[in-house]
């Protein structure tokens, strides 16, 4: 086993609900697992709370060396104050829509912070507050919410128009501490299991503070395809810990009889089918050739990192080549985007080099 599959696999085995604890705690108390290594592999995949609480509700948190207790601890905490106040600023977009009539539902860390899914409220980390509505009302609320105090996050130097994205501009404000997206859609490439009218007319409200989030089953295909198709899991061909945690998460919540229809999406089962080397409570799958060849290709990247390596450069240029062709025409033939790209040089380069 490399060096990777083995933290990924120690990991796993701290955040599970399907772990032998006994086990762990004899590995823990041997010195068995590298430390240094879960930690920094946690940060890469923005899971330090979560293995904070997972520990603490397995009973094993006492066992670790008192100075990673603190540190962990502080971590956690910090996310809770975090999430709390993201929670708070959610109410409040919630308020303002329903006050104008917008018909909304929150996604992703947003709505699974609100769940009450997770066993604690800073369990997760989250970046945006991601809200999705219907197309015709997405400028009627990104309007709302400039009316609000929110502006620009970022300052645009080429007209968003150009190229139609599934979120209008990022926004924040001063006053909140999350940036907001307005979607009215959801995945850069569509997916008729996940239609954003589909997500709106089945959501579900979380008791009490009556915050309007996805159903078990939007949820679960969300984080998936989210991951694999926007953050391009499926086209590299990786595993993302916070995304098969909250796969864990929902999983046992979605009627069985639903199991199979999510599972006939070729994305979930690319997702499942790498989950699963770490994870015993995602399902097992009937491993196809293509399914075999994808366990195959990213156990020889944990093994090299020459065939690591190159196998991301070989497909980060392809990616890259895709979009320039596209882009050159377009560059050619409207004078306005022309003048953009040459007075955006730097953010360009940026870009570029962000992608390699």
């Amino acid at each position: 086993m490399s060096p990777t599959e083995d933290t990924l696999t120690q990991i796993s085995r701290l955040i599970s609900f399907n772990s032998d604890d006994v086990s762990l705690k004899n590995d823990i108390l041997n010195n068995k697992l590298n430390w240094d290594n879960i930690v920094k592999i946690g940060s890469k995949h923005l899971i330090i709370p979560t293995i904070f609480i997972r520990l603490k509700s397995k009973k094993l948190l006492t066992y670790l060396p008192k100075d990673l207790q603190a540190y962990l601890k502080y971590i956690y905490d910090l996310n809770e104050e975090r999430n709390l106040a993201l929670l708070k600023e959610v109410t409040l977009i919630n308020a303002w829509f329903n006050a104008e009539n917008i018909e909304h539902v929150f996604l992703k860390g947003a709505a699974m912070i609100a769940s009450n899914y997770y066993e604690a409220i800073g369990e997760r980390m989250l970046g945006d507050i991601d809200v999705i509505v219907p197309k015709n009302q997405s400028e009627k609320a990104f309007q709302l919410l400039i009316e609000k105090g929110y502006t620009f996050a970022k300052e645009p130097k080429i007209n968003p128009k150009y190229f139609e994205d599934k979120h209008l501009l990022r926004l924040a404000s001063k006053d909140y501490i999350g940036a907001v997206e307005i979607h009215f859609k959801l995945l850069d490439k569509e997916q008729k299991d996940l239609n954003p009218k589909d997500v709106l007319k089945d959501k579900q409200f979380v008791k009490e503070i009556n915050i309007p989030i996805p159903s078990v089953k939007h949820l679960i295909l969300h984080n998936i395809l989210n991951f694999q198709i926007n953050d391009l899991g499926s086209y590299y061909n990786f595993i993302g810990l916070k995304n098969s945690f909250d796969t864990l998460v929902l999983w046992p919540r979605l009627p069985k009889v639903k199991h199979k229809q999510i599972l006939q999406n070729k994305h979930v089962r690319n997702n499942l089918n790498l989950g699963s080397i770490y994870f015993k409570d995602l399902p097992k799958l009937n491993k196809s050739l293509r399914l075999r060849y994808h366990a195959k290709m990213y156990q020889l990247k944990n093994e090299s990192n020459t065939f690591n390596f190159w196998h991301y450069k070989t497909l980060a240029y392809l990616d890259l080549s895709k979009l320039i062709l596209h882009r050159t025409w377009f560059f050619i033939i409207n004078k306005n985007y022309r003048k953009d790209i040459l007075n955006d040089q730097e953010r360009i380069k940026a870009f570029i080099k962000s992608k390699l």
